[in-house]
């Protein structure tokens, strides 16, 4: 996937996060950008994952953010990838593999299901931003997005269109999710969310 980078607004001990997340019987693993400092996307929580790069930290900072309205759209790109010879799930950034997630720290060997788009988490409310704050436009200049999603089935097949989803958000008044099979752009299914949270 490829996900629009941006620097949501949150308090501790909130968090507002842009990411993909794969299920896997009971466990998931995650990959993406988080704004706030009570979550756990970097090396420093006890994941399970095995580093192979170095250069490329967990949790690092990737750049500016991108700007609601401005021609130039940040993005960060993951891939969360089964290897099929040994069964261990790889983290990929940029296209580099930077890690793994060994296959026996799973209980199960094939995912269940996987999510793109937004997540929050506040104590109390007003809950804090999602994306980049704001509802969704449905154009990928102004809105929080991802795009260029990809399955790879059981069999190895690969999904670039993945049409059999489902749109969800448990908080309609603070926060919008849409999606998009057919945009016209070069980009295949895009997902847009976001919202102002507080309400």
């Amino acid at each position: 996937m490829a996900i629009s980078v941006h620097d949501p607004e949150v308090r501790s001990p909130q968090f507002s996060s842009s990411r993909m997340h794969v299920q896997i019987g009971d466990d998931f693993i995650q990959a993406g950008w988080t704004a706030g400092q009570n979550q756990c996307y970097n090396s420093l929580c006890p994941a399970g994952i095995v580093l192979v790069r170095s250069d490329i930290p967990l949790g690092g900072l990737r750049g500016p953010p991108g700007v609601r309205g401005s021609t130039q759209i940040v993005y960060d790109t993951y891939g969360l990838l089964k290897d099929k010879a040994n069964g261990n799930w790889w983290l990929e950034f940029g296209g580099i593999q930077i890690g793994f997630w060994p296959a026996n720290i799973f209980q199960q060997s094939l995912a269940n299901s996987v999510e793109w788009g937004g997540e929050v988490y506040s104590a109390s409310l007003p809950g804090p931003r999602m994306g980049n704050g704001y509802f969704p436009l449905l154009d990928p200049v102004d809105d929080a997005h991802v795009c260029n999603i990809t399955l790879v089935d059981e069999s190895f097949k690969v999904d670039k269109m993945v049409k059999n989803i489902e749109t969800f958000s448990n908080n309609n008044h603070s926060y919008k999710v849409y999606e998009d099979l057919d945009s016209g752009l070069p980009v295949g299914h895009i997902i847009y969310f976001g919202g102002p949270g507080k309400m």
